[in-house]
């Protein structure tokens, strides 16, 4: 199937909208997905434009649930790892954590996006197929809208291969930052809580910085959604 779109009634009709939460801050509204749950709160991945790109409480809402959260790490806004990471102030019930692929899909694999369009509480799942997957980014024809930015997009065995961070302008070009791209670091830091170790995230390299703007992807042309 390509380009359609379900909805769920509640939570518990589709395991992997169980991972995932709506995000607002302030006026901005998008998409977190669990990756972890503990005794101290769970830990949710978003993009960090969703967060207006800081350190701040925002709202996560889940199931009727409202619950606070806080953002303890946010990429840069020129930093083409568009990442943020959330802690929620306690354990959000029956929430699931999603399982992250470590795997380069291929192209014209299944795949599938979730995320709450905005103003809307229940999280839709829209399919389609990968259209290109480099080291930086993956194009697909998923036709996801505004507010499905920071959730999950999950391969058809259910795990995700990474997160909505826009589409074209024009068209249907939905882009996606790989798992692949921060799986190693967000394991470490559950296993150690550590916030060093989530550092890692940032674009450091000059070089990578300019093999983003020369042809892997040009953040000009994406928007946010």
């Amino acid at each position: 199937m390509r380009n359609t779109e379900n909805k769920t009634n509640n939570h518990g009709g589709n395991y992997h909208s169980r991972s995932v939460v709506k995000v607002e801050c302030g006026h901005n509204m998008g998409t977190a997905v669990c990756v972890s749950t503990g005794t101290t709160g769970d830990l949710f991945l978003t993009c960090a434009h969703v967060v207006q790109y800081k350190i701040q409480l925002v709202i996560l809402r889940y199931d009727g649930y409202v619950i606070r959260g806080k953002v303890i790490y946010v990429t840069h806004k020129d930093d083409p790892n568009d990442i943020a990471i959330i802690i929620s102030g306690h354990n959000v019930a029956n929430i699931i954590p999603c399982k992250i692929s470590n795997n380069i899909p291929s192209a014209g694999q299944k795949v599938f996006a979730v995320g709450y369009a905005c103003e809307e509480n229940v999280p839709a799942i829209v399919f389609g197929n990968v259209q290109k997957s480099t080291l930086n980014t993956i194009t697909t024809s998923c036709n996801v809208r505004t507010g499905f930015s920071g959730g999950p997009v999950f391969t058809s065995d259910g795990q995700m291969l990474g997160l909505t961070i826009g589409k074209l302008s024009l068209g249907i070009v939905h882009f996606v930052l790989p798992s692949t791209k921060f799986i190693s670091t967000i394991k470490k830091h559950i296993l150690t809580n550590d916030l060093k170790n989530i550092n890692n995230l940032d674009f450091k390299s000059p070089l990578k910085k300019m093999f983003w703007n020369k042809g892997i992807s040009h953040k000009n042309l994406i928007c946010h959604i």
